[in-house]
């Protein structure tokens, strides 16, 4: 029953969620795919950090740092693109990690890379100091 004073038309509800369901969706969707980003970014700095530090420690020893690598970016459940690299230059350990960011959206990188960098550990005897 239709009462006098109403101002809604029929139809325009239908009409409104038609339109507003798409819009809420997609939002969420970007949301989460931002989200999926930064952990996908978070996973390759700490593998990159970690990969250095132990590069780093061990008279620079990439194949251990790249052990590493791969081994944290397994534990936290990511998937690597192509190989990690770990280089020793100027007395600093480099090390380059790339992780595939899954995707639930459009418009977002597949991958991200990171770079870890320490210097290198120079143990000085207290005689030679």
């Amino acid at each position: 029953m239709k009462t006098i004073d109403s101002t809604v038309e029929r139809g325009e509800t239908v009409i409104q969620v038609v339109i507003a369901v798409p819009i809420v969706l997609s939002m969420l969707l970007i949301a989460v795919q931002a989200m999926l980003f930064m952990h996908s970014a978070q996973i390759a700095s700490l593998a990159a950090s970690k990969g250095a530090s132990i590069a780093a420690t061990s008279q620079g020893d990439v194949v251990k740092a790249l052990d590493l690598v791969t081994v944290t970016a397994a534990e936290l459940g990511a998937q690597l693109v192509g190989t990690p690299t770990a280089v020793i230059e100027d007395d600093f350990a480099l090390v380059h990690v790339r992780v595939a960011v899954p995707n639930i959206a459009p418009f977002f990188p597949d991958s991200v890379l990171r770079h870890g960098i320490e210097p290198l550990e120079n143990f000085v005897q207290e005689v030679d100091r």
